[in-house]
Protein backbone atom coordinates (compact mmCIF):
# COMPACT_ATOMS: atom_id res chain seq x y z
CA UNK A 1 0.00 0.00 0.00
CA UNK A 2 1.15 3.58 -0.60
CA UNK A 3 3.17 5.15 2.18
CA UNK A 4 2.38 8.32 4.10
CA UNK A 5 4.55 10.90 2.33
CA UNK A 6 4.08 14.59 2.97
CA UNK A 7 2.80 15.05 -0.58
CA UNK A 8 0.07 12.43 -0.07
CA UNK A 9 -0.82 13.88 3.32
CA UNK A 10 -1.28 17.36 1.93
CA UNK A 11 -3.31 15.97 -0.97
CA UNK A 12 -5.98 14.41 1.25
CA UNK A 13 -5.96 17.38 3.58
CA UNK A 14 -6.14 19.95 0.81
CA UNK A 15 -9.29 18.35 -0.58
CA UNK A 16 -10.88 18.05 2.83
CA UNK A 17 -10.13 21.65 3.82
CA UNK A 18 -11.68 22.83 0.56
CA UNK A 19 -14.78 20.63 0.78
CA UNK A 20 -15.80 21.57 4.32
CA UNK A 21 -16.16 25.23 3.32
CA UNK A 22 -19.19 24.41 1.17
CA UNK A 23 -22.45 24.68 3.12
CA UNK A 24 -24.26 21.42 2.41
CA UNK A 25 -26.52 21.23 5.46
CA UNK A 26 -29.59 19.09 4.75
CA UNK A 27 -33.10 20.24 5.70
CA UNK A 28 -35.75 17.76 6.79
CA UNK A 29 -38.56 20.26 6.25
CA UNK A 30 -37.69 20.76 2.57
CA UNK A 31 -39.83 18.94 -0.03
CA UNK A 32 -37.02 19.05 -2.59
CA UNK A 33 -34.37 16.49 -3.56
CA UNK A 34 -31.68 17.34 -2.65
CA UNK A 35 -33.24 19.19 0.26
CA UNK A 36 -30.88 22.18 -0.05
CA UNK A 37 -29.31 23.91 -3.04
CA UNK A 38 -25.83 23.85 -1.50
CA UNK A 39 -25.69 20.09 -1.82
CA UNK A 40 -26.48 20.21 -5.53
CA UNK A 41 -23.87 22.91 -6.12
CA UNK A 42 -21.22 20.85 -4.33
CA UNK A 43 -22.16 17.75 -6.34
CA UNK A 44 -21.59 19.78 -9.50
CA UNK A 45 -18.12 20.71 -8.26
CA UNK A 46 -17.33 17.06 -7.55
CA UNK A 47 -18.64 16.00 -10.96
CA UNK A 48 -16.38 18.50 -12.73
CA UNK A 49 -13.39 17.45 -10.61
CA UNK A 50 -14.00 13.80 -11.46
CA UNK A 51 -14.15 14.55 -15.18
CA UNK A 52 -10.85 16.48 -15.01
CA UNK A 53 -9.32 13.64 -13.03
CA UNK A 54 -10.12 11.13 -15.75
CA UNK A 55 -12.99 9.21 -14.19
CA UNK A 56 -15.32 7.47 -16.63
CA UNK A 57 -19.12 7.49 -17.05
CA UNK A 58 -19.46 10.52 -14.78
CA UNK A 59 -23.09 11.55 -14.31
CA UNK A 60 -24.96 13.87 -11.96
CA UNK A 61 -28.55 12.70 -12.22
CA UNK A 62 -31.80 14.48 -11.47
CA UNK A 63 -32.15 12.81 -8.07
CA UNK A 64 -28.98 14.42 -6.73
CA UNK A 65 -26.53 11.54 -7.02
CA UNK A 66 -23.14 11.57 -8.78
CA UNK A 67 -22.15 8.23 -10.33
CA UNK A 68 -18.75 7.45 -11.88
CA UNK A 69 -16.39 4.59 -12.76
CA UNK A 70 -12.72 4.18 -11.93
CA UNK A 71 -10.78 3.28 -15.11
CA UNK A 72 -8.95 -0.03 -15.42
CA UNK A 73 -11.18 -2.37 -13.47
CA UNK A 74 -11.34 -6.04 -14.42
CA UNK A 75 -14.35 -6.91 -16.63
CA UNK A 76 -16.56 -9.79 -15.59
CA UNK A 77 -15.60 -9.82 -11.91
CA UNK A 78 -17.11 -8.39 -8.77
CA UNK A 79 -18.06 -4.71 -9.12
CA UNK A 80 -17.18 -2.90 -5.88
CA UNK A 81 -18.91 0.35 -5.01
CA UNK A 82 -17.61 3.23 -2.87
CA UNK A 83 -20.04 5.74 -1.38
CA UNK A 84 -20.05 8.87 0.76
CA UNK A 85 -22.69 11.52 1.40
CA UNK A 86 -22.12 15.23 0.82
CA UNK A 87 -24.64 16.66 3.28
CA UNK A 88 -23.89 17.63 6.86
CA UNK A 89 -26.14 17.38 9.89
CA UNK A 90 -28.73 20.11 10.52
CA UNK A 91 -28.16 19.64 14.28
CA UNK A 92 -25.37 22.25 14.21
CA UNK A 93 -24.75 25.05 11.72
CA UNK A 94 -22.66 24.17 8.68
CA UNK A 95 -22.67 27.72 7.33
CA UNK A 96 -19.34 29.51 7.17
CA UNK A 97 -17.20 26.57 8.30
CA UNK A 98 -13.68 27.81 9.01
CA UNK A 99 -11.40 24.78 9.47
CA UNK A 100 -8.44 25.12 11.82
CA UNK A 101 -5.30 22.98 11.49
CA UNK A 102 -3.51 22.09 14.74
CA UNK A 103 -0.05 20.78 13.85
CA UNK A 104 2.04 18.73 16.28
CA UNK A 105 -0.83 18.44 18.71
CA UNK A 106 0.50 18.11 22.26
CA UNK A 107 -2.32 16.00 23.67
CA UNK A 108 -3.87 18.82 25.71
CA UNK A 109 -7.50 20.00 25.35
CA UNK A 110 -8.00 22.10 22.22
CA UNK A 111 -9.67 25.42 23.04
CA UNK A 112 -11.60 26.97 20.17
CA UNK A 113 -13.73 30.08 19.83
CA UNK A 114 -17.15 30.57 21.46
CA UNK A 115 -16.02 28.57 24.50
CA UNK A 116 -15.81 25.29 22.60
CA UNK A 117 -13.31 22.84 24.09
CA UNK A 118 -12.29 19.47 22.68
CA UNK A 119 -11.13 17.41 25.65
CA UNK A 120 -9.34 14.16 24.73
CA UNK A 121 -10.63 12.61 27.97
CA UNK A 122 -14.08 12.48 26.29
CA UNK A 123 -12.84 11.15 22.94
CA UNK A 124 -10.26 8.52 23.83
CA UNK A 125 -9.05 7.64 20.31
CA UNK A 126 -7.81 11.20 19.90
CA UNK A 127 -4.70 10.44 21.96
CA UNK A 128 -3.52 8.09 19.21
CA UNK A 129 -2.61 11.23 17.26
CA UNK A 130 -0.47 13.06 19.83
CA UNK A 131 2.30 14.74 17.82
CA UNK A 132 0.20 14.59 14.68
CA UNK A 133 -2.14 17.05 13.01
CA UNK A 134 -5.73 17.58 14.13
CA UNK A 135 -8.33 19.49 12.13
CA UNK A 136 -11.30 21.19 13.83
CA UNK A 137 -13.76 23.96 13.12
CA UNK A 138 -13.21 27.37 14.73
CA UNK A 139 -15.70 26.40 17.44
CA UNK A 140 -18.75 28.21 16.02
CA UNK A 141 -19.91 25.49 13.59
CA UNK A 142 -19.52 21.80 13.05
CA UNK A 143 -16.53 20.73 10.97
CA UNK A 144 -18.32 18.56 8.42
CA UNK A 145 -16.01 15.54 8.53
CA UNK A 146 -19.26 13.55 8.50
CA UNK A 147 -19.01 12.97 5.65
CA UNK A 148 -16.77 15.40 3.73
CA UNK A 149 -13.87 13.28 5.01
CA UNK A 150 -15.37 10.26 3.27
CA UNK A 151 -15.74 12.27 0.06
CA UNK A 152 -12.12 13.46 0.25
CA UNK A 153 -10.82 9.95 0.96
CA UNK A 154 -12.71 8.42 -1.98
CA UNK A 155 -11.60 11.19 -4.33
CA UNK A 156 -7.99 10.67 -3.27
CA UNK A 157 -8.34 6.91 -3.80
CA UNK A 158 -9.69 7.53 -7.32
CA UNK A 159 -6.87 9.94 -8.17
CA UNK A 160 -4.21 7.47 -7.04
CA UNK A 161 -5.73 4.59 -8.99
CA UNK A 162 -5.94 6.74 -12.13
CA UNK A 163 -2.40 8.08 -11.77
CA UNK A 164 -0.92 4.60 -11.19
CA UNK A 165 -2.54 1.93 -13.42
CA UNK A 166 -0.30 -0.72 -11.84
CA UNK A 167 -2.29 -0.60 -8.57
CA UNK A 168 -4.67 -3.60 -8.68
CA UNK A 169 -8.35 -2.73 -8.55
CA UNK A 170 -11.60 -4.53 -9.34
CA UNK A 171 -14.28 -2.92 -11.47
CA UNK A 172 -15.03 0.04 -9.20
CA UNK A 173 -18.02 2.36 -9.11
CA UNK A 174 -18.33 5.54 -7.04
CA UNK A 175 -21.44 7.36 -5.88
CA UNK A 176 -21.90 10.52 -3.83
CA UNK A 177 -25.34 10.95 -2.27
CA UNK A 178 -27.31 13.71 -0.55
CA UNK A 179 -29.62 13.98 2.47
CA UNK A 180 -28.18 10.99 4.34
CA UNK A 181 -28.34 12.92 7.60
CA UNK A 182 -32.12 13.25 7.33
CA UNK A 183 -32.64 9.62 6.31
CA UNK A 184 -33.28 10.28 2.62
CA UNK A 185 -29.92 9.33 1.14
CA UNK A 186 -31.22 6.31 -0.75
CA UNK A 187 -34.44 7.88 -2.00
CA UNK A 188 -34.11 7.91 -5.76
CA UNK A 189 -30.82 5.98 -5.68
CA UNK A 190 -30.57 3.82 -8.81
CA UNK A 191 -28.90 0.50 -8.00
CA UNK A 192 -28.88 -0.51 -11.68
CA UNK A 193 -27.11 2.70 -12.65
CA UNK A 194 -24.70 2.24 -9.75
CA UNK A 195 -23.97 -1.27 -11.00
CA UNK A 196 -22.12 -2.48 -7.91
CA UNK A 197 -22.30 -6.07 -6.66
CA UNK A 198 -21.10 -5.11 -3.17
CA UNK A 199 -20.19 -1.75 -1.65
CA UNK A 200 -18.43 0.18 1.10
CA UNK A 201 -19.58 3.45 2.58
CA UNK A 202 -16.70 5.58 3.90
CA UNK A 203 -18.69 7.19 6.68
CA UNK A 204 -17.32 5.82 9.95
CA UNK A 205 -15.26 7.16 12.82
CA UNK A 206 -12.10 5.76 14.46
CA UNK A 207 -9.64 3.90 12.23
CA UNK A 208 -9.74 0.20 13.02
CA UNK A 209 -13.50 -0.09 13.21
CA UNK A 210 -15.32 -1.96 10.44
CA UNK A 211 -19.03 -1.31 10.91
CA UNK A 212 -21.24 -4.25 9.99
CA UNK A 213 -24.29 -3.54 12.14
CA UNK A 214 -26.31 -0.37 12.54
CA UNK A 215 -29.51 0.43 14.35
CA UNK A 216 -32.91 -0.39 13.00
CA UNK A 217 -34.45 3.07 12.83
CA UNK A 218 -38.00 4.38 12.97
CA UNK A 219 -39.43 7.87 13.34
CA UNK A 220 -42.55 8.56 15.37
CA UNK A 221 -44.73 11.60 15.83
CA UNK A 222 -47.48 12.23 18.36
CA UNK A 223 -50.03 14.66 16.91
CA UNK A 224 -52.13 16.14 19.68
CA UNK A 225 -55.31 18.17 19.37
CA UNK A 226 -56.56 20.01 22.42
CA UNK A 227 -59.39 22.50 23.05
CA UNK A 228 -58.60 26.19 23.38
CA UNK A 229 -60.68 28.74 25.28
CA UNK A 230 -60.00 31.95 27.21
CA UNK A 231 -58.08 30.95 30.35
CA UNK A 232 -60.50 32.97 32.50
CA UNK A 233 -63.29 30.57 31.64
CA UNK A 234 -61.22 27.46 31.03
CA UNK A 235 -62.36 25.24 33.90
CA UNK A 236 -63.89 22.05 32.60
CA UNK A 237 -63.52 23.24 29.01
CA UNK A 238 -59.85 23.70 28.09
CA UNK A 239 -57.72 20.76 27.02
CA UNK A 240 -54.17 22.04 26.82
CA UNK A 241 -52.18 20.22 24.12
CA UNK A 242 -48.92 21.48 25.65
CA UNK A 243 -49.75 19.74 28.93
CA UNK A 244 -50.61 16.58 27.05
CA UNK A 245 -47.24 16.62 25.29
CA UNK A 246 -45.42 17.24 28.57
CA UNK A 247 -47.18 14.17 29.98
CA UNK A 248 -46.18 12.13 26.94
CA UNK A 249 -42.53 13.04 27.49
CA UNK A 250 -42.80 12.13 31.17
CA UNK A 251 -44.11 8.67 30.21
CA UNK A 252 -41.01 7.90 28.16
CA UNK A 253 -38.52 5.69 29.99
CA UNK A 254 -35.63 7.93 31.02
CA UNK A 255 -33.24 4.99 31.27
CA UNK A 256 -33.80 4.24 27.59
CA UNK A 257 -32.97 7.67 26.21
CA UNK A 258 -29.74 8.37 24.24
CA UNK A 259 -27.98 10.07 27.14
CA UNK A 260 -28.55 6.98 29.30
CA UNK A 261 -27.81 4.19 26.82
CA UNK A 262 -24.68 2.76 25.23
CA UNK A 263 -23.26 -0.28 23.47
CA UNK A 264 -26.01 -2.42 21.99
CA UNK A 265 -28.81 -0.76 23.94
CA UNK A 266 -31.50 0.99 21.94
CA UNK A 267 -33.35 4.20 22.78
CA UNK A 268 -36.33 6.49 22.23
CA UNK A 269 -35.25 10.10 21.65
CA UNK A 270 -37.73 13.00 22.01
CA UNK A 271 -36.10 15.23 19.43
CA UNK A 272 -38.56 18.08 18.84
CA UNK A 273 -41.65 19.65 20.43
CA UNK A 274 -43.89 22.22 18.73
CA UNK A 275 -47.01 23.09 20.68
CA UNK A 276 -49.68 25.56 21.76
CA UNK A 277 -52.96 25.06 23.60
CA UNK A 278 -54.99 23.92 20.59
CA UNK A 279 -52.50 21.50 19.05
CA UNK A 280 -48.97 20.22 19.23
CA UNK A 281 -46.49 17.71 17.91
CA UNK A 282 -43.85 15.58 19.62
CA UNK A 283 -41.28 14.04 17.29
CA UNK A 284 -39.29 10.97 18.33
CA UNK A 285 -36.49 8.79 16.99
CA UNK A 286 -36.66 5.08 17.82
CA UNK A 287 -33.51 2.98 17.59
CA UNK A 288 -32.71 -0.65 18.34
CA UNK A 289 -30.33 -3.25 16.95
CA UNK A 290 -33.07 -5.91 16.91
CA UNK A 291 -36.47 -5.82 15.25
CA UNK A 292 -37.97 -7.29 18.40
CA UNK A 293 -36.72 -4.25 20.31
CA UNK A 294 -38.24 -1.91 17.72
CA UNK A 295 -41.61 -3.67 17.96
CA UNK A 296 -41.56 -3.47 21.76
CA UNK A 297 -40.83 0.26 21.68
CA UNK A 298 -43.55 0.96 19.13
CA UNK A 299 -46.07 -1.05 21.18
CA UNK A 300 -45.21 1.03 24.25
CA UNK A 301 -45.84 4.25 22.32
CA UNK A 302 -49.27 2.92 21.34
CA UNK A 303 -49.98 2.13 24.98
CA UNK A 304 -49.03 5.71 25.85
CA UNK A 305 -51.77 6.98 23.54
CA UNK A 306 -54.36 4.95 25.45
CA UNK A 307 -53.05 6.20 28.83
CA UNK A 308 -53.11 9.82 27.70
CA UNK A 309 -56.64 9.70 26.31
CA UNK A 310 -57.86 8.28 29.63
CA UNK A 311 -56.09 10.99 31.62
CA UNK A 312 -57.08 13.86 29.33
CA UNK A 313 -60.69 13.39 28.17
CA UNK A 314 -61.32 15.50 25.11
CA UNK A 315 -57.74 15.27 23.83
CA UNK A 316 -57.09 13.62 20.51
CA UNK A 317 -53.76 11.86 20.15
CA UNK A 318 -52.58 10.33 16.87
CA UNK A 319 -49.38 8.32 16.61
CA UNK A 320 -47.70 8.22 13.19
CA UNK A 321 -44.64 6.01 12.63
CA UNK A 322 -42.32 5.50 9.67
CA UNK A 323 -39.40 3.18 8.98
CA UNK A 324 -36.09 4.92 8.15
CA UNK A 325 -33.59 2.07 7.78
CA UNK A 326 -32.71 -1.40 9.05
CA UNK A 327 -29.68 -3.17 10.48
CA UNK A 328 -27.63 -4.52 7.52
CA UNK A 329 -25.97 -7.13 9.74
CA UNK A 330 -28.58 -9.71 8.81
CA UNK A 331 -27.70 -9.24 5.12
CA UNK A 332 -23.94 -9.26 5.67
CA UNK A 333 -24.05 -12.65 7.38
CA UNK A 334 -24.26 -14.11 3.86
CA UNK A 335 -21.47 -11.88 2.49
CA UNK A 336 -18.56 -12.30 4.89
CA UNK A 337 -15.91 -11.59 2.24
CA UNK A 338 -16.95 -7.93 2.39
CA UNK A 339 -16.08 -7.88 6.07
CA UNK A 340 -13.00 -10.10 5.92
CA UNK A 341 -11.30 -8.06 3.19
CA UNK A 342 -11.89 -4.81 5.09
CA UNK A 343 -10.56 -6.35 8.30
CA UNK A 344 -7.44 -7.67 6.53
CA UNK A 345 -6.79 -4.28 4.90
CA UNK A 346 -7.20 -2.60 8.29
CA UNK A 347 -4.55 -4.83 9.84
CA UNK A 348 -2.21 -4.12 6.92
CA UNK A 349 -2.11 -0.39 7.77
CA UNK A 350 -1.06 -1.15 11.34
CA UNK A 351 -4.45 -0.74 13.03
CA UNK A 352 -6.14 -3.37 15.15
CA UNK A 353 -9.24 -4.44 13.17
CA UNK A 354 -12.51 -4.55 15.08
CA UNK A 355 -15.90 -5.55 13.69
CA UNK A 356 -18.31 -3.08 15.26
CA UNK A 357 -21.94 -2.17 15.81
CA UNK A 358 -22.36 1.53 15.05
CA UNK A 359 -24.92 3.47 17.09
CA UNK A 360 -26.33 5.19 14.05
CA UNK A 361 -26.99 4.46 10.41
CA UNK A 362 -25.45 4.91 6.99
CA UNK A 363 -26.62 4.85 3.39
CA UNK A 364 -25.45 1.24 3.47
CA UNK A 365 -28.13 0.40 6.03
CA UNK A 366 -30.75 0.86 3.31
CA UNK A 367 -28.59 -0.08 0.34
CA UNK A 368 -27.96 -3.54 1.83
CA UNK A 369 -31.70 -4.21 1.65
CA UNK A 370 -31.83 -2.88 -1.92
CA UNK A 371 -29.65 -5.75 -3.12
CA UNK A 372 -26.15 -4.28 -2.62
CA UNK A 373 -24.59 -5.61 0.64
CA UNK A 374 -22.63 -2.75 2.18
CA UNK A 375 -20.03 -2.40 4.95
CA UNK A 376 -19.02 0.92 6.54
CA UNK A 377 -15.34 1.97 6.66
CA UNK A 378 -13.75 4.66 8.89
CA UNK A 379 -12.64 8.22 8.18
CA UNK A 380 -10.47 8.93 11.24
CA UNK A 381 -12.65 11.46 13.05
CA UNK A 382 -14.97 11.65 16.05
CA UNK A 383 -17.59 13.77 17.86
CA UNK A 384 -19.57 14.28 14.67
CA UNK A 385 -22.68 16.53 14.65
CA UNK A 386 -21.12 18.91 17.16
CA UNK A 387 -18.87 21.96 17.38
CA UNK A 388 -16.26 19.68 19.00
CA UNK A 389 -15.93 17.53 15.89
CA UNK A 390 -12.35 16.69 14.92
CA UNK A 391 -10.40 14.58 12.46
CA UNK A 392 -6.74 13.60 12.21
CA UNK A 393 -4.81 13.89 8.97
CA UNK A 394 -3.00 10.67 9.80
CA UNK A 395 -6.35 8.98 10.38
CA UNK A 396 -7.61 10.05 6.96
CA UNK A 397 -4.47 8.65 5.35
CA UNK A 398 -4.87 5.31 7.09
CA UNK A 399 -8.55 5.26 6.16
CA UNK A 400 -7.62 5.93 2.55
CA UNK A 401 -5.09 3.08 2.57
CA UNK A 402 -7.72 0.75 4.02
CA UNK A 403 -9.93 1.50 1.01
CA UNK A 404 -7.03 0.93 -1.40
CA UNK A 405 -6.08 -2.31 0.35
CA UNK A 406 -9.65 -3.57 0.33
CA UNK A 407 -9.92 -2.93 -3.42
CA UNK A 408 -6.64 -4.79 -3.99
CA UNK A 409 -8.03 -7.83 -2.18
CA UNK A 410 -11.14 -7.81 -4.37
CA UNK A 411 -8.91 -7.55 -7.43
CA UNK A 412 -7.01 -10.61 -6.24
CA UNK A 413 -10.24 -12.55 -5.77
CA UNK A 414 -11.09 -11.91 -9.43
CA UNK A 415 -7.75 -13.17 -10.69
CA UNK A 416 -5.53 -10.12 -10.28
CA UNK A 417 -2.03 -9.98 -8.76
CA UNK A 418 -3.03 -8.86 -5.24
Amino acid sequence: MPGETEEELSGVTRRFLEYVRYDTTSDESSPYTPSTRGQLEFLGILRDEMVRMGMENVELDGKGVVYASVPGGRDGGTVVGLLAHVDTSPDVSGHGVNPVVHREWDGEPIRLGAGTVIDPDFTKRMREYVGGTIITSDGTTLLGADDKAGVAIIMDVCEKLISDPSIPRPATRVAFTTDEEIGRGMEGFDTEKFGATVAYTVDGGPVGKVDTHTFNAWKAEFRVKGREVHPGSAKGVMVNASRVIAELVSLLKAGEMPENSAGREGYVYPVEIVSRTSEGKLKLLIRDFSMEGIRDRLEYLEEMVRMIELKFPGASVELVTREQYRNPGVVLEAHRELVEYAMKATGAVGSEPEETWVRGGTDGSRLSFMGVPTVNLPTGGELFHSKREWIAQEGMLRARDIVLGTLELWAGKDGGPA
